[in-house]
């Protein structure tokens, strides 16, 4: 996503949590919690600031805090200093991009010698850890699941777990591939580790909690399985992009 875009979506975004919770929060900790929302979703890690640069954006913030004013010149500059934020980003990401495919290298070479692992022709790896008894999703099918999602060095960037221990629910023709094509290894009752490539999950796009070009892993059990589920509609203009 075009860093202008993603600032933008952001900021209306934390508008929307600001006006409907920060009404009633007056403790520290919610206004802690508030700065490290902005920060992780306005994609600001990917800047990689040093701690000058840091102390100038929060000076910067300070200053429109206390009543400051934009820089007159702001419309002339903004379209630069958009272009300078995203390459600097593009280019940490690279960097980074860079290390996780090693670290998914070394990580693959080893999965491979590891018994009663399966593997498809896009590159998908799976185990079934307790067969299902129910029917197999197909790629359309609605499915309720608990999962877990990891990197290779184990750090956990979803789970249902978080969300309160609740099932979620979805079309598999709303998820990412390799989540899509491992589901349909594993029918109702059964439980899997999907492990799923780069290419079939997020490829080298950087996403809160995911590096580019990551591997995922998902511990998932299937609950449930609706073989006649409904479709996700094709994207707008506007979404696809």
């Amino acid at each position: 996503m075009k860093m202008k875009k993603l600032v933008v979506s952001t900021l209306a975004g934390l508008i929307a949590f600001s006006s409907a919770s920060m009404a009633d929060a007056k403790s520290d900790e919610y206004i802690k919690t508030f700065g490290m929302m902005m920060f992780q979703r306005a994609g600001l890690a990917d800047l990689q600031f040093t701690p000058a640069e840091f102390d100038l954006f929060v000076q910067g913030m300070k200053h429109m805090n206390d009543g400051g004013e934009l820089p007159e010149n702001i419309q002339q500059n903004a379209a630069d200093m958009m272009q300078y934020l995203g390459a600097r980003a593009e280019a940490n990401m690279a960097k980074v991009a860079e290390k996780t495919e090693a670290a998914a290298k070394d990580f693959w070479t080893e999965l491979s010698k590891k018994e009663g692992l399966k593997k498809t022709d896009t590159g998908l790896a799976y185990e079934i850890i307790e067969e299902g008894t129910g029917p197999l999703p197909t790629e359309n099918s609605d499915v309720v699941v608990k999962y877990t999602g990891t990197l290779v060095d184990g750090k956990v960037f979803d789970s249902t777990d978080r969300a309160g221990g609740e099932p979620a629910k979805f079309n598999l023709s709303r998820v990412i591939p390799g989540f899509r094509e491992g589901l349909q290894k594993v029918g109702k009752g059964g439980k899997a580790r999907i492990y799923i490539p780069a290419e079939l999950g997020y490829g080298t796009q950087a996403i809160p909690g995911i590096p580019p070009s990551s591997t995922l892993i998902f511990d998932v059990e299937v609950l449930d399985v609706d073989p006649d589920g409904t479709p996700a509609p094709m994207p707008s203009e506007d979404e696809a992009k």
